[in-house]
């Protein structure tokens, strides 16, 4: 059993379960899980961590929502399906007449311009600006327009002169409220998987109170940069500036309380159209320091479950699932890639010169790393080794093509060809890495050193440094993982785009850009396909990134806990959720 991996100190237990919510004075909540960290945004917008989205589409719904066991996109605060047009490219919603916010308001179309115009906007728009710009018509126009504007030094005149243009522009969006009811959105080419998009984070509804924590400059709907700018205060549920009434949303679940690094209590949005058949009335989200404190008290039945359990000992939790000791532990086959990024855009990094920015050693490094070993003696969890960066098997029609193997003779070749002969004269090399990486970041550092004869440093930082360190590319390789949005092969490929937020390598490739291009504008499914395959084939010989492995995740769901179904999103809408004792 679990208990022989570690002995559970009963001070150290009743510290633990002290610590993050037991004997608070209050009703302990009917479902409890653990968030493997701190939430790092609840604006929809802006979020792009998979601990973020689950809270995130519990108390927000979209015009779609995933079906609890297929992920299928199913209808949600819309009727479903709309009606499409027989091009593709005008999708027509109905929004349910029973669709309502957490403070009885209801839902309109309205809030969904609001909230996808948010996504586009400088000032708020994020990473996945691009699924606005990429598939809705006049977006790229509107984006270009703005940000033109927002990069030009502005006399007040010619700013009231903007912002006076700033509706009418907008108008020419393909995104138009006819009534409270009917939302139009026009596409530029068909998306065989916009209804799996409309489920998203970035295309959530905004309720209009948020409108009372904008910045304006005078009476202008902007600031004096011309952003538009809200309060990041927004999303919590005691925040009450100008009137601002505190976070609210339209999902089963409202925000009830958000204690920093502790826990956020959901409860039943009592407006919810199905609120009265919800089991679980309250949930707990629980941060811990760590993942073995939280299985602690996972083992000591203080939380209900686990949707990670990345520690050292994972492979030992693997295999008591596969022997079936261990029923309530699963594996999750993921539509996720762990992989390495490249910094392929800076030639100066800390002081130290990039080599990375040359093809050709990013191919000698790929060639050196056994990936074989990694998943199978190195992690023993079932992960896949991975030669494509989309996950082969996980899209229907998708075959990946396949990238470099292991070869330690000609890496050696390649990288003296490159000028660094047994690794002469080559910098230091930095891996920036969480803690939950330290073992794969190990073994990739001694393989590299052993082969090729380079110094490699290992930088490990908490999750919110790395990140940040991440986007603003300070580092030489830095850990990377995509788990999938949407059931497609562009919800990878699009990462390495030119420009995309995602493309934390910094990698430019027009041919790679005109071929993805390409396919979004064919109509031929298996004509798509092919050319996202030739797309995937040059990231591949590129080596912008370096795939490792396609994940395999052990999570732990208690035999009690009813209507929580792993799945390779690991994506849980907690409205089906019961307790059975």
């Amino acid at each position: 059993m679990i208990r022989s991996l570690f002995v559970i100190c009963p001070t150290l237990l009743i510290a633990v379960l002290t610590l993050y919510g037991v004997g608070e004075g209050e009703p302990r909540a009917d479902f409890r899980y653990v968030n493997p960290s701190e939430i790092h945004t609840l604006d929809p917008v802006r979020m792009s961590w998979t601990q973020d989205f689950r809270v995130a589409l519990n108390i927000w719904e979209g015009l779609t929502v995933w079906h609890p066991r297929t992920t299928e996109p199913i209808g949600g605060a819309a009727e479903f399906p709309p009606h499409v047009s027989a091009d593709g490219l005008t999708y027509t919603f109905a929004i349910r007449e029973d669709a309502r916010w957490s403070n009885g308001d209801s839902v309109t179309a309205e809030d969904f311009v609001r909230g996808w115009r948010r996504a586009m906007e400088p000032g708020t728009a994020a990473d996945y600006a691009f699924l606005f710009t990429d598939h809705i018509a006049g977006a790229e126009d509107y984006v270009t327009f703005r940000r033109q504007a927002v990069s030009t030094s502005m006399s007040p005149d010619e700013l009231d002169q903007h912002a006076a243009m700033l509706d009418s522009r907008f108008g020419d969006v393909g995104i138009d409220a006819i009534n409270d009811r009917v939302l139009v959105i026009r596409l530029n080419n068909p998306c065989p998987y916009f209804l799996d998009l409309t489920a998203f984070p970035a295309f959530l509804p905004c309720h209009q109170s948020i409108e009372l924590l904008r910045e304006r400059y005078g009476n202008l709907p902007t600031n004096s940069r011309a952003l538009v700018v809200y309060d990041t205060q927004w999303t919590k549920p005691d925040y009450h500036r100008n009137g601002y009434p505190g976070l609210i949303t339209n999902g089963a679940y409202r925000l009830a309380d958000w204690k920093f690094k502790r826990r956020a209590r959901l409860e039943v949005n009592p407006f919810f159209r199905e609120a009265d058949t919800i089991a679980c009335r309250t949930i707990d989200m629980v941060v811990y320091d760590n993942i073995s404190a939280a299985l602690m008290a996972y083992e000591a039945g203080d939380v209900d479950f686990l949707p990670a359990m990345n520690v050292p000992y994972d492979h030992e939790l693997a295999r008591l699932s596969r022997t079936g000791e261990r029923p309530d532990f699963h594996i999750c086959v993921v539509l996720a890639t762990y992989f390495l990024n490249f910094n392929c855009t800076m030639p100066v990094v800390g002081g130290r010169p990039n080599p990375f920015t040359e093809r050709a050693v990013r191919r000698a490094f790929s060639l050196v790393v056994d990936k074989d070993r990694i998943v199978n003696l190195v992690l023993g969890r079932g992960d896949r080794a991975a030669y494509s960066f989309v996950p082969p098997d996980a899209i229907p029609g998708y075959d990946p093509p396949t990238g470099l193997a292991n070869d330690t003779d000609a890496a050696r070749s390649m990288l003296a060809e490159a000028g660094y002969p047994s690794g002469k004269d080559f910098p230091t090399v930095g891996i920036l890495h969480t803690q939950t990486d330290e073992r794969v970041c190990q073994v990739l550092a001694r393989m590299w050193e052993e082969t090729l004869g380079v110094r490699v440093e290992l930088r490990s930082k908490e999750t919110k440094t790395f990140a940040e360190d991440k986007a603003d590319h300070r580092f030489l390789i830095a850990r990377g993982n995509w788990y999938g949005d949407y059931s497609d092969p562009t919800t990878f490929l699009d990462c390495l785009a030119s420009g995309n937020g995602n493309n934390d390598s910094g990698y430019a490739n027009p041919e790679y850009d005109a071929l993805l291009a390409e396919a979004a504008a064919a109509t031929d499914p298996a004509d798509r396909f092919a050319l996202l395959r030739r797309a995937e084939a040059i990231i591949l010989n590129d080596v912008p990134i370096l795939p490792i492995l396609h994940y395999a995740e052990p999570i732990a769901i208690k035999p009690y806990v009813k209507g929580l179904y792993p799945n390779a999103r690991l994506w849980f809408p907690f409205r089906y959720v019961r307790i059975e004792r």
